[in-house]
């Protein structure tokens, strides 16, 4: 039983026990929404995202082409964006949708479904009938 002071389990104060592995996911998911400029490592260059889209040939063939657009403004600058940023630039736009509404669900609780019972018993009553049953007089007690 407590006796109004701590009796055993941890000191009060005593930080918790250091885990690496939520360290590196951490750290991971920092830089991954961080802003940076978006150059290739290798290059120099402003990097390359990979788009696809579904084009017809005049044959009537439906085939899927990978375009690749740089993060760069009109002058060839590189963007200034988090790499999720990036990646959502390169998603098709109902894949992009379906993408924000799965980190929706994080942010915004759930609604919960409720049950009313809306059953009102009240039948023609008078005015003596409602002043009785405030009082706690029966009607049988008549």
């Amino acid at each position: 039983m407590a006796k109004g002071y701590k009796t055993g389990g941890r000191q009060k104060g005593t930080p918790n026990r250091n885990n690496p592995i939520k360290g590196i996911l951490i750290n991971h998911s920092t830089e991954y929404f961080s802003r940076r400029l978006q150059i290739d490592q290798v290059s120099g260059q402003p990097r390359l995202i990979q788009r696809g889209r579904l084009v017809q040939d005049p044959d009537g063939l439906i085939r899927k082409v990978i375009d690749l657009i740089p993060l760069a403004d009109a002058d060839g600058i590189p963007l200034e964006m988090s790499d999720f940023e990036a990646d959502m630039l390169a998603l098709d736009p109902s894949e992009r949708v379906a993408a924000e509404l799965k980190i929706l669900e994080f942010h915004t609780p759930r609604m919960k479904s409720q049950d009313i019972n809306m059953e009102v018993n009240v039948g023609p009553r008078t005015i003596e009938d409602t002043l009785a049953a405030l009082c706690g007089i029966d009607d049988d007690d008549d």
